[in-house]
């Protein structure tokens, strides 16, 4: 776990758990930490005052209950208190660009490019 605090944090926020997981375990191979929640809510509670700690959020834009991973996103932002890049993931690309906050990533996905986007926007791990 002390090799977790000095990683960069990237916080997932996916209600399929496969996905999820399987997200978890690419950003960890990358040399990244993560933290995997199915809403920013769920995040919020079990990060604690660790959520400013979340250096980039992958989210779905699909979450359960009627919630857009963009509004999940936001909170966290705000809650952490400054700007955090942030990517949207989604089956449903057009409905996603509409909301134009995000740059979205449309499923199935390269890796590779959200692999490119991490280190782009937060640094090499």
């Amino acid at each position: 776990m002390s090799d977790d605090v000095r990683r960069p944090l990237i916080l997932i926020i996916e209600n399929d758990s496969s996905l999820a997981d399987a997200l978890a375990l690419l950003v960890s191979d990358w040399g990244f930490a993560s933290f995997s929640a199915r809403s920013g809510s769920a995040a919020a509670r079990t990060l604690g005052s660790h959520i400013e700690d979340v250096r980039a959020i992958v989210v779905d834009f699909h979450l359960d209950d009627g919630f857009t991973g963009i509004k999940e996103a936001v909170a966290i932002t705000k809650a952490i208190g400054h700007p955090v890049p942030t990517i949207v993931t989604t089956a449903h690309a057009m409905l996603a660009e509409h909301e134009d906050v995000f740059p979205v990533l449309s499923k199935p996905f390269d890796p590779g490019v959200l692999r490119r986007w991490l280190e782009h926007h937060v640094g090499s791990a």
